[in-house]
């Protein structure tokens, strides 16, 4: 049963039916807010949509609308955008030398090229792309995006969930090939002064991604343990410790990624 937060401070909890996923009671709760001082920034605000509260019983119902009035998935211990907000949206608001020094730390990690820049890094969250299969709007939503003088990377955050199947217009391609064929068509074409395009998969387990075509891209993949060790953070010692803390209270299906 979770009373604290990752920083010992008391919280309320909700659980689903059965007693299997806690959520916060306040969303607000679930996220690294740290030094922040214009608190919801706006890329939290477009993910407290309504979620589904069908999965409590009344009473837990009841905590788990209390702050907003609603349930969002946001309060959910297994939300991957409260973690990927947590680690990617508070380095994104750093300074230029330490959001540039943490870029440096996260491609030496992945192994991308040595030339490969990290001047002028720029960090985004929850962006949509043209479908790479139709160039409609509303295509993919990118959950981190990280872009410096010379490299571009599109980010796929799982944290209890699988990489999506069944995607595209043809339904036989998933999540990572989609991001790929998008900067193998249009990456040079869009980004014209790039020279590195790589899809970089985020997991809980080191075998989050396993994808090779289109070959033009780099296909990396990354721990949230190994990305959230990270001594470069501005938030290192706090990342590390919410961390550890969601994953000690999540619950895992078999195969989880």
């Amino acid at each position: 049963m979770i009373d604290k937060d990752w920083n010992g401070k008391d919280v309320q909890v909700a659980y689903s039916k059965g007693g299997k996923v806690p959520v916060l009671s306040d969303p607000f709760n679930n996220l690294i807010r740290t030094g922040m001082p214009n608190w919801p920034p706006i890329e939290i605000v477009q993910k407290l949509y309504k979620g589904n509260d069908n999965n409590f019983a009344s009473d837990d119902k009841q905590k788990c609308t209390d702050s907003l009035g609603y349930y969002c998935d946001l309060q959910s211990i297994h939300s991957e955008d409260a973690i990927t907000w947590s680690v990617f949206g508070t380095i994104s608001y750093a300074g230029k030398a330490i959001k540039e020094q943490w870029v440096s730390e996260l491609f030496k990690a992945i192994n991308l090229p040595a030339v490969a820049s990290t001047d002028n890094a720029e960090i985004f969250l929850w962006r949509r792309i043209p479908h790479p299969d139709t160039l409609v709007s509303g295509g993919p939503e990118i959950d981190v995006g990280i872009i410096t003088s010379d490299t571009v990377i599109l980010c796929e955050a799982k944290w209890t969930s699988s990489v999506g199947q069944h995607q595209g217009k043809s339904g036989t391609k998933d999540q990572i090939q989609l991001r790929g064929e998008f900067l193998e068509k249009y990456g040079k074409k869009i980004f014209r002064n790039k020279r590195h395009f790589c899809v970089l998969g985020i997991t809980i387990n080191d075998n989050g991604v396993t994808n090779t075509v289109p070959e033009s891209v780099i296909f990396k993949s990354i721990t949230w343990e190994k990305l959230c060790s990270a001594k470069s953070h501005s938030l290192s010692e706090e990342v590390y410790r919410y961390y550890n803390w969601k994953l000690n209270n999540s619950t895992f299906r078999k195969g989880t990624s």
